[in-house]
């Protein structure tokens, strides 16, 4: 991700925290038609955390929102 694409990420953040989210994982990813539920599954995030993501917890969201400023890509899983 660029520091642009992270901007975008956080302007849209609190509105709307997995259309942000949803939108950084398609370029993170390069699956630009996939849905939340779709690119959380491709993530290969643990059960647990995916879970947690696809019902939208706010400190899951939070922690990825987090990863992706400070790596600007998926941590290893």
């Amino acid at each position: 991700m660029t520091k642009r694409n992270v901007e975008a990420l956080f302007d849209g953040y609190d509105a709307d925290p997995v259309a942000a989210l949803t939108d950084a994982l398609r370029i993170v990813l390069e699956r630009a038609d996939d849905t939340w539920p779709d690119l959380v599954r491709a993530a290969g995030f643990s059960e647990t955390r995916a879970a947690a993501l696809l019902l939208a917890e706010p400190v899951a969201l939070d922690e990825l929102a987090a990863e992706l400023n400070e790596l600007r890509t998926l941590p290893d899983t």
